[in-house]
């Protein structure tokens, strides 16, 4: 049975040089330890981990594991090279991480073969670390299929996968094959509801890195079983899911407008306009 687990993407905090500001980021995992979800994601999409240099992203690892002593800490060590997940790799376990997520090798095409024997040089080096398969095809154009996944799930050391860009459908189908024991993560945060009839674990939400209070009291509902409560929190989710619409700038300006200092942008994302400012603010009082 699904535990509606609520693991939340966190964004990073930059400064008025787009440097990366460790400071601003430990405000963001402050509130991310206090909100009530059960574990975080760092240096996903949500963290721009493209930008950030190697040493850049094991300090970040460092200062997730100090902060979030109380929940889970799932590093993201994927990259397009396996060079550089190596050093990633040893970032982490540095860091004293236990679980790590790998997004599959991106931007230039490469055969089922080519990411299974990736993911195979990847658990050797990672052993003794809980590994999470990443597959978002939108962002990294490789694809992931049931053939490829049940494979991958074979290899020691792979506990779950990320599925993110897909319908709940695909959940379905990769459930009714892989052992119950291994474990299934949606992406997508407004399907957070019915991810757990489809198949899957929890939520892997961006959105929960500003607004946790509505998918805490949905997960007390989805718990309970509570159909009236459940359909009563679902809007409150769908009003945090658009008014955030995927972008780590408009995460931070919700903790900005919440009175925490957490600086700009590194990656040319829009920042939001006075409309989408005074939307953010509305939620900020009724879910931050």
């Amino acid at each position: 049975m699904s535990s509606h687990d609520i693991i939340t993407a966190v964004p990073l905090a930059f400064d008025e040089s787009d440097g990366l500001d460790l400071a601003g980021c430990r405000r963001i995992l402050d509130y991310v330890a206090a909100s009530g979800v059960q574990g975080a994601l760092v240096l996903g999409t949500t963290g721009e981990f493209p930008a950030l240099s190697i040493e850049e992203r094991n300090a970040v690892a460092r200062l997730s594991v100090e902060v979030l002593t109380d929940i889970r800490v799932i590093v993201h060590v994927g990259a397009a090279s396996r060079y550089e997940v190596t050093q990633l790799i040893a970032g982490a376990r540095a860091a004293g991480a236990k679980e790590i997520a790998v997004l599959t090798p991106y931007y230039l095409p490469a055969h089922p073969d080519e990411v299974y024997g990736f993911f195979r040089d990847v658990v050797t080096e990672a052993d003794g670390l809980d590994v999470y398969v990443y597959m978002f095809e939108a962002r990294t154009g490789i694809p992931v299929d049931r053939e490829l996944l049940l494979r991958l799930s074979t290899l020691p050391g792979v506990v779950g996968v990320k599925v993110s860009g897909e319908a709940l459908g695909l959940i379905t189908s990769f459930r009714s094959e892989l052992p119950e024991e291994f474990r299934i993560y949606t992406g997508s945060d407004g399907d957070f509801a019915r991810a757990g009839a489809a198949g899957a674990d929890g939520v892997i939400s961006g959105v929960a890195s500003a607004f946790s209070r509505p998918f805490v009291r949905m997960r007390d509902a989805l718990i309970d079983r509570d159909e009236a409560r459940i359909a009563s929190i679902q809007p409150d989710i769908d009003e945090a899911v658009a008014a955030i619409d995927g972008s780590p700038a408009r995460m931070r300006a919700v903790h900005r407008l919440a009175g925490h200092n957490v600086g700009g942008r590194r990656m040319p994302i829009q920042e939001p306009d006075e409309v989408t400012v005074a939307r953010l603010r509305r939620a900020v009082a009724r879910f931050h």
